[in-house]
């Protein structure tokens, strides 16, 4: 989700919807051991493909 497009599209593929906003709260700042229990469980992206 976070990783460049695979491809250039000649469209603005940004989703923008100006009247919903976008919230965060931080309830609480994890523990190191817990940081490190959660990026175990994540997966790095898929690489880049660019056309040749």
């Amino acid at each position: 989700m976070l990783d460049e497009p695979t491809y250039q599209r000649s469209w603005n593929a940004d989703r923008f919807f100006p009247h919903l906003p976008g919230t965060a709260e931080l309830t609480r700042v994890l523990t190191a051991d817990e940081s490190r229990t959660w990026f175990a469980r994540t997966s790095p992206g898929n690489e880049i493909r660019r056309p040749s």
